[in-house]
C-alpha cells in the first residue's frame, strides 16, 4: 500500500465530503448522462438500517460513516480520498469497529466484502491501531432474484479458511482478541422480518 497520512473519520454531513459526492456525481452525470436507478439500492439501504440498529446495543454507535485518508498520486501530490462505511461502533474495550454489510451471499459478494473491509481496516489503524472489522451478510437472493441464487450451503462454511472470527446473530462482541475482522450471518427468518410485506415483494 502507498504510504499514506491524514487518516480520520467523519460523519456523513462533513463538508469535506459533502463537496467530494458532489463532484463525483456531476462527473458521473457528465460523462454517462441519466441511468435508471438500481431497484436493489432500497432494499440494500434498508437491510443496512436494521443491521445498525441491531448492533447499537451490543456495540456503541458512533455519528462516524466516512474513513477519510491522503495519499500520493502519480505525481507524488497528496490527494484526500474517501470511503463511506456502512457503520463505525465502539466496542466496550474501546476498539473501534468499522461495519461492511452484504445483501448478497453470492461468492463474489463475500469475497469483495471481505476485500473491502480488510482494506478499510489497514486503512484506519493508521489512526486507530486497534481498529477491527464486522462483515455482516444477509442473504436476499432467497426473496429477490436481482440478487442472485441463494446460497445453498452455510454461508458460515464460506469463510472457514479466512482468517475470521464467526460471531453469531445477535452479535456478541468478544471479549478477548479476534482475527481482526469478524462475520456474522443474518438468519433468514431475521430477515424475512425486516422485508416489505407481500405485494411489493418482488419474487418471481
Amino acid at each position: 500500500m502507498a504510504p499514506i497520512r491524514g487518516t480520520m473519520l467523519l460523519p456523513l454531513d462533513a463538508a469535506s465530503y459533502r463537496q467530494h459526492l458532489a463532484r463525483h456525481t456531476f462527473l458521473a452525470r457528465a460523462n454517462k448522462g441519466s441511468t435508471q436507478p438500481d431497484p436493489r439500492l432500497a432494499l440494500t439501504r434498508l437491510v443496512e438500517d436494521q443491521v445498525r440498529q441491531a448492533l447499537a446495543q451490543p456495540l456503541g454507535a458512533t455519528p462516524w460513516r466516512v474513513l477519510r485518508w491522503e495519499q500520493p498520486d502519480p505525481a507524488n501530490r497528496y490527494r484526500p480520498c474517501y470511503r463511506e462505511l456502512d457503520g463505525v461502533f465502539k466496542a466496550a474495550d474501546g476498539r473501534t469497529v468499522l461495519l461492511e454489510v452484504k445483501a448478497s451471499a453470492s461468492k463474489n459478494s463475500l469475497k469483495g466484502g471481505l476485500a473491502q473491509l480488510r482494506a478499510a481496516v489497514d486503512t484506519a489503524r493508521h489512526a486507530h491501531p486497534g481498529a477491527v472489522g464486522l462483515l455482516c451478510v444477509a442473504d436476499l437472493g432467497a426473496w429477490y432474484d436481482e440478487f442472485g441464487e441463494a446460497a445453498t450451503w452455510p454461508v458460515q462454511d464460506w469463510f472457514a479458511d479466512k482468517d475470521v472470527t464467526l460471531l453469531p446473530w445477535p452479535p456478541r462482541w468478544p471479549e478477548g482478541p479476534t482475527a481482526g475482522l469478524c462475520v456474522c450471518v443474518v438468519p433468514d427468518e431475521v430477515l424475512g422480518g425486516w422485508l416489505p410485506p407481500e405485494p411489493e415483494r418482488a419474487i418471481s
